[in-house]
Parts: structure tokens; C-alpha cells; sequence
């Protein structure tokens, strides 16, 4: 990829000698091309791709910036979906799988913890506060989803009793469905939202705890390979009983 700044400048440099260098660009050709970029990207991530500042990103994409300086048009016009790392894709379908597993009983902390990924991203996921997210947590996240959406956690312990009741009252509060209750044919699709209502599951047995492999590890900033899986029943309504008290 080319540096996009040093791009501008000699651009601007070859322009400024015939003196055929306009000081301004036209904002609504600008504004289009950012708005396909943040399809897949943040306004952070399009801001350091161009070497501009994200608030800057931010007023063009919002068109608070009745004109744009040439220098900074040009750095943005510059950067292509492909130039933006790490690709992003709609944060839709992740926000449903881990509401749905949080409506098992998981933590966000737990979730967090089996991701091996920090509480300032999952949550924000979770309440619904992200666009995209990055393609290798996306696929984790499936995977979580994968080895867990039939899984309660643990209850051994009062922490443990505690922790999965808070993780039920929430699901509960905003009417989170269990993972049985998601439409796997429809859960990637941007908008979707599930016509299930949250009702409570016992699950088929206890979660791992550690799934992916990741505790004690640094989130991976690379793809992650696919992983094979073991054969699993269909998910359909498994687990939906009445509550029934846990035993003590």
C-alpha cells in the first residue's frame, strides 16, 4: 500500500509548479467514497489509513464540513476497503450470539474471559453500541457460540449461582432469546432480530470453561483458523423446561 500522506504530497507538489493546484475539494464525492469505507471500517480505522483524524472522518461522513482541503481529500480518496486492518465486517450477527449465550447464564466476564478479549470490546457488543466488528473476533465469537449455545455455566459455588442469576435477570430484562430460539439462516444478516422471546433453558450439560483455548493469552490480531468441531444435534428447542430449582 501506498503511504496515502506521501501520496498527497506529491500529488500536491506536481499541481503547485503549472499552479493548477486547487486548495479545496468537493466534499460530496469525498463523503461517498468515506461512507463505502465505513460500511467495513470504523471512523478510527479509515482516519489512520489516511493519516487524518477521526474526528475528521467523522464530520465529512456526517457532512459538518461544508468544504475539505484538498490535501485531506486527496489522503481519504486514497485509501482502499482492501488497505483497512483488520477487516470489519457488520457486528449484527455476534451481538445476537453472545446476548443469546448471556441468556444461558454466561457472564459477560466469562464470555470475555473464554474469548480471551477485553470488557471494553464485548460489552459494548453485547449492549448493542457497535456497528462492526473485526472478522477475527467475529469468528470466535462463532465458535464460542458453537461449543457453548447448549451449555449452562457452573453452579457449583454461591459466586457461581450468583454470577449466572445476574446473567438470567438481564436476559430476562430485555428479553434476550436463548440460542435456540436465534434463526441461524437469518442471524448474519444486517438488521435481524430475533421473533423469539427469552424463556429459560437448562441446557444439555455444563460449559467448558476454556473452549477456545485462549486463557492466559493475548487477543490474536490475525485470522483465526477454522477449527473442526465435533457433530451436534439440530438446534432446536432444547432445553426450554420451566425453571426448576438448581440443586444445592
Amino acid at each position: 500500500m501506498v503511504n496515502p500522506q506521501l501520496a498527497c504530497k506529491q500529488n500536491r507538489a506536481r499541481q503547485i509548479a503549472p499552479g493548477t493546484w486547487p486548495p479545496w475539494a468537493d466534499p460530496a464525492h469525498v463523503r461517498d467514497h468515506v461512507h463505502r469505507l465505513l460500511q467495513t471500517a470504523t471512523f478510527q480505522a479509515v482516519g489512520d489509513a489516511a493519516r487524518v483524524g477521526e474526528k475528521t472522518v467523522w464530520e465529512i461522513a456526517h457532512g459538518t464540513r461544508p468544504v475539505i482541503k484538498a490535501g485531506t481529500a486527496q489522503a481519504l480518496l486514497a485509501v482502499q476497503p482492501g488497505d483497512l486492518r483488520p477487516p470489519r465486517v457488520d457486528a449484527n450477527g455476534a451481538m445476537w450470539r453472545l446476548r443469546s449465550l448471556v441468556a444461558m447464564g454466561h457472564t459477560t466476564r466469562r464470555i470475555t474471559t473464554a474469548l480471551g478479549s477485553s470488557s471494553h470490546i464485548i460489552e459494548p457488543l453485547i449492549r448493542g453500541e457497535r456497528a462492526t466488528v473485526a472478522t477475527a473476533l467475529r469468528d470466535d465469537i462463532d465458535r464460542l457460540f458453537d461449543a457453548w449455545w447448549d451449555k449452562r455455566p457452573s453452579r457449583c459455588t454461591p459466586a457461581e449461582k450468583s454470577a449466572a442469576c445476574r446473567a438470567l435477570q438481564r436476559a430476562a430484562v430485555h428479553n434476550w432469546p436463548c440460542p435456540a430460539a436465534l434463526d441461524e439462516d437469518e442471524l448474519d444478516a444486517p438488521g435481524y432480530k430475533p421473533a423469539g422471546r427469552w424463556r429459560y433453558a437448562r441446557g444439555t450439560g455444563i460449559a467448558a470453561e476454556d473452549p477456545l483455548g485462549k486463557r492466559g493469552q493475548e487477543p490474536a490480531p490475525g485470522p483465526v483458523r477454522a477449527v473442526a468441531e465435533p457433530a451436534r444435534p439440530p438446534r432446536t428447542a432444547v432445553g426450554y423446561p420451566q425453571p426448576e430449582p438448581e440443586a444445592s
